[in-house]
């Protein structure tokens, strides 16, 4: 299966409860990226710091994936009503017995949590804004933006036709969990896929016919009265300098 195909159908069965990201969904981790001089005090002879930032982040979308309240959880791994509610707004450490037993009510390896997450690369954008979904085979990763739940994927910009609004090796992050188009999404930046199966990165607004839209661009010809299959905006922009420095 095509990575633009896993983009089509792979939102879709994505937010079932109970269920945990893996590869074939786009999403994957890897080793904490950022460090922070906080280490568990119950971490005997461990002396490889913790990301608090990294296990908030990461247990927040694990509940919100699986639609578990803070108390609820908390109470899944002892009595401490606030527990989990506490870890996500003001505790500086954590002990690995508690978040062993929090990866396993929500049925998710410790890894998980403790990892920085990462996102995988499907395709490039290239002149005029269009998407080119490809299986890369090489894996590719970039940091994932604070913040965002579900699942994402993400598109890197090659050349400067999009400057100077999108540079080259920018990535601009997306997600869909619909087909159609929300009215939130017109005047916004989008991914669009057009009903001929062409995809791109496009300002998104009504068109002057009937169920027709028109695709702005700054450096191309706007695109005017096309049929759209579906459209998600740009969730996050991730500058090219961010993503060497935080590669």
């Amino acid at each position: 299966m095509t990575f633009a195909e896993r983009l089509d159908i792979g939102e879709k069965g994505l937010h079932a409860s109970g269920s945990r990201l893996d590869k074939t969904n786009c999403q994957r981790w890897m080793q904490p990226l950022f460090t922070n001089p906080l280490v568990s005090s119950n971490l005997a002879g461990v002396t490889e710091p913790f990301d608090m930032t990294a296990i908030r982040d990461n247990l927040l979308r694990a509940m919100t994936e699986r639609k578990v309240k803070p108390t609820t959880l908390s109470l899944s791994v002892g009595k401490n009503r606030t527990l989990v509610k506490d870890l996500l707004e003001k505790s500086q450490d954590i002990q690995v017995g508690t978040l062993t037993k929090l990866a396993g009510a929500l049925n998710v390896p410790l890894s998980d949590l403790l990892a920085a997450p990462r996102v995988a690369v499907v395709g490039r954008i290239g002149a005029g804004g269009t998407v080119i979904f490809e299986d890369l085979g090489n894996d590719e990763l970039v940091l994932r933006p604070p913040g965002i739940s579900g699942t994402l994927v993400a598109l890197v910009v090659e050349g400067d036709s999009m400057f100077p609004k999108y540079r080259g090796g920018d990535i601009i992050y997306i997600q869909r969990d619909h087909d159609g188009i929300l009215l939130d999404y017109i005047d916004e930046d989008c991914a669009v896929r057009l009903t001929g199966g062409e995809t791109y990165i496009k300002q998104l607004i009504r068109g002057s016919e009937p169920n027709r839209w028109t695709l702005l661009s700054l450096n191309a010809p706007p695109m005017e009265n096309v049929e759209v299959e579906w459209a998600t905006p740009v969730r996050f922009i991730m500058p090219a300098r961010s993503r060497r420095a935080y590669s």
